[in-house]
Formats: structure tokens, C-alpha cells, sequence
């Protein structure tokens, strides 16, 4: 029950270097990135399901605009 009631950390809030080190402390952890937007972002191919791949996205932190992190998505899904 409480990891579904605590709140994820938001990268707003955090540097880029900070957001990375709590990827790469977990592995794999459902980070906020903005008022309505949650996702799972990895460290490498091993935290994804069968069939998925990572790919390269974007998440804004307190110091980039543009901090680069992992996804899991689809095999063969395109960048939105």
C-alpha cells in the first residue's frame, strides 16, 4: 500500500545529474516530469519487457531543458 500513495520525485525538481542517479540507483523508477506527466525510465535494456527496446527521450530538470533518459517502448514504436 505505501508505494502506491508515495509520491514519485519530480524532475522539475532536480538537477540532470540527480535524475540520473536515481535511475541508476533503482534500475527502473516511475518519475514525475511536469504537472500531469508520470513515466518509468531505465538504465538499460534489461529493465524492459519482452518485445520492448529502449530509446532516448527527454525529461526537463531544474538545470536542462532537455535531460536526456531511457525508456522502454515497443520494437519498432517511433519517437513522438
Amino acid at each position: 500500500m505505501e508505494a502506491q500513495t508515495r509520491r514519485q520525485p519530480d524532475t522539475t525538481n532536480l538537477t540532470c545529474e540527480e535524475t540520473h542517479a536515481l535511475i541508476n540507483r533503482f534500475g527502473a523508477i516511475n518519475l514525475k516530469s511536469g504537472p500531469h506527466k508520470f513515466d518509468r525510465y531505465v538504465t538499460n535494456r534489461n529493465q524492459c519487457f519482452t518485445g520492448q527496446t529502449v530509446r532516448n527521450t527527454f525529461v526537463q530538470t531544474e538545470d536542462n531543458k532537455r535531460c536526456t533518459v531511457l525508456i522502454c517502448a515497443e520494437t519498432g514504436q517511433r519517437n513522438n
